[in-house]
C-alpha cells in the first residue's frame, strides 16, 4: 500500500498509549484500540488511555544516534507505548525510515534532515504505525509503505 501526500492532522488526533499508533481528528477520545484488542496485545489495569502529540511533546524527546555507517536510530525517552525504535537507513539518493516512534518533533526532523531526510517510510506492522502520516508531512509528503 502506497499513501502520498498526507497533511498531518491540526493538533485533535488522539494517540493510544498503549501502542503509541495515532488516529483520526475528533474531539473526543476512540472508544477502542483496534491494535490493543488484538490477544497478543494489551490494554492496562488502568484502562485505555490516550494522549495527543502536542501532551507528548511536552513530556518525551528523542535520543538520536547513529547505529552503523549510514544508519539512525530514533528512540523516545522517556519509554513511551511499546518501546519502539525506529531507523533512518542511508542509501545512494534515497533514505527511507523504517518504521516510525510515534514521536515527532522539530528537532527530529532536523536531524534526519541533516542527515539526508526521507525519500519513504516503510512500516513493518501496525505497531509502527505511529503518527507516520505526521513523518510523511514533514518530509514533504514522501510516500508510506505498508507491509
Amino acid at each position: 500500500m502506497v499513501t502520498e501526500g498526507f497533511k498531518p492532522p491540526p493538533g485533535r488526533a488522539w494517540i493510544c498509549e498503549t501502542c503509541g499508533v495515532q488516529f483520526a481528528e475528533s474531539e473526543s477520545q476512540p472508544e477502542r484500540c483496534p491494535i490493543c484488542e488484538d490477544f497478543r496485545q494489551y490494554v492496562g489495569l488502568d484502562g485505555q488511555r490516550w494522549t495527543r502529540l502536542a501532551d507528548m511533546r511536552l513530556a518525551h524527546k528523542n535520543d538520536i544516534g547513529q547505529i552503523a555507517p549510514g544508519i539512525l536510530s530514533i528512540h523516545t525517552q522517556p519509554k513511551f507505548a511499546i518501546g519502539q525504535r525506529a531507523l533512518v537507513v542511508k542509501a545512494r539518493g534515497f533514505n527511507v525510515l523504517w518504521d516510525c516512534v510515534t514521536l515527532i518533533d522539530d528537532a527530529t526532523v532536523a536531524v534526519v534532515r541533516e542527515f539526508g531526510g526521507i525519500s519513504a517510510v516503510a512500516i513493518s506492522h501496525p505497531h509502527y504505525y505511529s503518527t507516520m502520516v505526521e513523518w510523511s508531512a514533514a518530509f514533504g509528503g514522501v510516500p508510506v509503505y505498508i507491509h
